[in-house]
């Protein structure tokens, strides 16, 4: 064996990985977070800049010790919350554009040729698209196009530590702790602002601290993927009772958005999961595993608290007499969009230009559709291209094998599928979710081929 294949194996076993040096890390992460929270609550400016400068800090000490990802998605859910004031920058964004930074002094300074050219290409587009459209340069443009150029470096240098399981446990402790912290804390008036609740007849949706429960319930299906995967490959009856008991409150969670989008991930998540976990060959303690979530299940599905949750749920499918009521209005979105795009064949064929400006001041909710109006058809193909090649040589440094396709279908419905109802490129997700996706791929194959 290879000094290659020797460092993968460690990646991967997760029972070898020393998960308690995680701890303090995990740690750090909820201490900050609620302190963030105080100092919010509390309305004091000195407080919370010196709070979301320790996270700053905190972020860029992660990143030069090589253990970034499980931090930035805990901090993820609690993105919106990271700001000095309402409609201001996300400190969560300038973390991220740090550790551009230090990764790229890591590197030495260098960039791989697809880095430059594609970021260049998708910034000469915008540009003139930008100067056609009379659209202005925001702040969030400026963030994009650094992020395109320097991002892969953060790829390149935050490997060694990556653990998938480490990962999906920050990943749903930042979901989990965020969600319940913003149900208790909603009512103050410093938080208030920061926290659209919609309602839906009697019922209050609650969506983290995200203005829109679909964006809070994307986190929650791509998570639950997460930690279906682990649940076929985690022998530890202690990591399996964490990963299940995570499952059950980020599921809680998750029908707390009321969200009819999330049931249909998750159902589809579910029917994915299930052959996967009894498929030919499979041991005789995924047969139990599977036995016990469904026996929890029934249990849990015949609770007060869940049924009045599913109650909600099935309330909102049942009202719907059309699509466009089953969609929330998205079909008449995608159709207003879709007229746009016949009848502008400039705005069809170079977008807008990447800008926050959106058809008569309703985002499109479809991330395909937001892909054609933000960079036309001609831009489409750069950026396909940077994701594509990012995402290669991600799998490159893994050092994949053959792809196990039900693992990759199940990654993608959950990480994926949610964004098909709203609108992603202009969030951290684009950048973060498709490697939370990627390691997940990886660790499958990986797995998979050790047993």
């Amino acid at each position: 064996m290879n000094e290659t294949m020797q460092n993968t194996a460690i990646i991967y076993n997760t029972n070898k990985l020393p998960h308690v040096k995680a701890l303090p890390v995990l740690g750090g992460c909820l201490l900050l977070s609620a302190a963030v929270c105080v100092a919010q609550v509390l309305g004091n400016s000195v407080i919370l800049l010196l709070c979301l400068l320790g996270y700053l800090v905190f972020t860029v000490w992660a990143c030069n010790k090589g253990i970034v990802f499980p931090v930035l998605l805990y901090f993820l859910p609690w993105s919106p919350l990271l700001k000095m004031y309402n409609g201001g920058i996300s400190f969560f964004t300038i973390a991220l554009l740090l550790c551009c930074m230090v990764s790229l002094l890591q590197n030495k300074m260098s960039l791989r040729l697809y880095q430059i050219i594609l970021a260049a290409l998708l910034m000469a587009l915008t540009l003139v698209t930008k100067a056609i459209q009379h659209n202005p340069i925001g702040n969030d443009y400026l963030c994009f196009l650094i992020m395109l150029l320097l991002f892969p470096c953060v790829m390149q240098g935050s490997i060694e530590n990556i653990s998938f399981y480490r990962i999906t446990i920050f990943f749903a402790c930042g979901i989990v702790s965020a969600a319940l912290t913003a149900q208790q804390i909603a009512t103050f008036p410093n938080i208030s602002q920061f926290i659209t609740v919609n309602s839906y007849l009697t019922v209050t949706r609650l969506s983290g601290f995200y203005g829109d429960p679909n964006f809070y319930s994307a986190h929650i299906s791509a998570c639950l993927a997460g930690i279906q995967l682990l649940l076929c490959y985690e022998k530890g009856r202690r990591n399996q009772l964490v990963l299940a008991i995570l499952a059950l409150i980020l599921l809680y969670c998750g029908l707390l958005s009321a969200s009819k989008s999330f049931i249909i991930v998750t159902a589809c998540l579910f029917l994915l999961w299930v052959p996967i976990l009894l498929e030919k060959g499979a041991s005789s303690s995924r047969f139990r595993l599977f036995m016990g979530v469904l026996c929890a299940g029934i249990v849990i599905a015949s609770s007060s608290a869940f049924q009045a949750l599913l109650q909600i749920v099935d309330d909102r499918f049942a009202q719907a007499s059309n699509m466009s009521e089953l969609t929330t209005g998205r079909t008449d979105l995608w159709k207003n969009y879709i007229h746009e795009f016949l009848y502008n064949p400039i705005t069809l064929l170079f977008g807008e230009g990447y800008t926050s400006i959106n058809l008569n001041n309703k985002g499109s909710h479809n991330t395909l559709i937001q892909l054609v109006y933000q960079f036309g058809l001609i831009g489409i193909p750069f950026l396909v291209s940077w994701v594509v090649i990012s995402l290669r040589n991600l799998f490159a440094q893994f050092n994949v094998g053959r792809v196990q396709w039900k693992h990759v279908l199940l990654v993608c419905v959950g990480v994926a599928l949610p964004w098909m109802g709203i609108d992603i490129l202009q969030f951290d997700e684009f950048f973060l979710l498709p490697i939370y996706a990627v390691i997940g791929i990886a660790y499958s194959t990986n797995s998979t081929e050790n047993t």
